[in-house]
């Protein structure tokens, strides 16, 4: 299934699906959704000694052309 066709959620605003690009308290990989194909990849390793407090992401279907 691509990426691309999950849905923000049925339960939204409440409750919302969500695509994670960066975990919280993880390495500090950058993960990226490519979007043509839905695949998902690492972008870059991001050289900092720092780690996100909380997930990075977006909400399916809300990114602009």
């Amino acid at each position: 299934m691509s990426i691309s066709r999950i849905p923000p959620g049925d339960k939204a605003p409440q409750q919302v699906n969500v695509v994670i690009e960066i975990p919280a308290h993880s390495d500090p990989v950058k993960y990226e959704v490519d979007k043509e194909t839905g695949a998902v990849f690492v972008d870059r390793f991001m050289n900092t000694s720092m780690h996100y407090p909380c997930n990075y992401g977006y909400i399916p279907g809300t990114l602009s052309e």
